[in-house]
């Protein structure tokens, strides 16, 4: 019999507080995420953590562990996205886990827009897919609000025009970088000494027979 498991989980820094949570966050500072490239320039992302708290979580932990070291940005839209954070660079993988959406069509309440620099979270057709791919947005698509998990935005000008760089490699039909990819060196996440642990839904397993 297949069994599915989620871990109810969402914030340990959350749950830390007896009153309300929300009260609480709202006390805490967000996050500030740096990724830096194999080229040296960087790209930093202010991460709202009221909004979208079990997707900064998420971001935080795999962040922090390592888990993006060394991935490639394995899909450019022109004009459009960045995706990345997948660790079979191709799409197909994440990190064997997956979580809920926090987006409206989700019934779940998520000011942050899709606008340029704007750093969202990647997904299957259901809703509740997203694992460690996500996208960074070069223009502004407010056709994803409501649909997608964004969950923080580009601090400077020096992170966009990282980011414009970055749009800006030759793709083919299929919107894959041609010839060499860009390549993340790290992300690191400064969460000012608070600690994150994100709610998980874990894969189907088979029981022993």
């Amino acid at each position: 019999m297949k069994k599915r498991v989620a871990l109810i989980l969402a914030l340990v820094l959350a749950l830390l507080l007896g009153g309300c949570a929300d009260n609480f966050l709202a006390s805490v500072p967000n996050p500030v995420a740096t990724i830096t490239m194999s080229d040296g320039k960087t790209l930093r992302f202010e991460l709202y953590l009221q909004d979208a708290p079990n997707t900064v979580a998420n971001f935080v932990e795999l962040a922090n562990a390592g888990f993006y070291d060394g991935l490639e940005v394995f899909r450019v839209v022109p004009g459009a996205l960045v995706q990345t954070g997948d660790p079979n660079n191709d799409g197909t993988g994440g990190a064997g886990y997956t979580i809920q959406g926090e987006f409206s069509a989700n019934g779940i309440g998520n000011a942050v827009s899709h606008e340029r620099g704007t750093i969202s979270m990647s997904r299957q057709s259901k809703y509740d897919t997203a694992s460690s791919q996500f996208f960074i947005l070069v223009g502004n698509v407010p056709e994803y609000d409501g649909q997608y998990a964004a969950f923080g935005r580009a601090m400077d000008q020096d992170s966009l025009n990282a980011l414009d760089e970055l749009a800006g490699v030759p793709v083919d039909g299929s919107f894959v970088p041609v010839g060499s990819k860009p390549k993340i060196a790290t992300i690191r996440v400064e969460t000012y000494g608070y600690s994150y642990e994100a709610a998980k839904i874990l894969p189907p397993e088979e029981d022993a027979a």
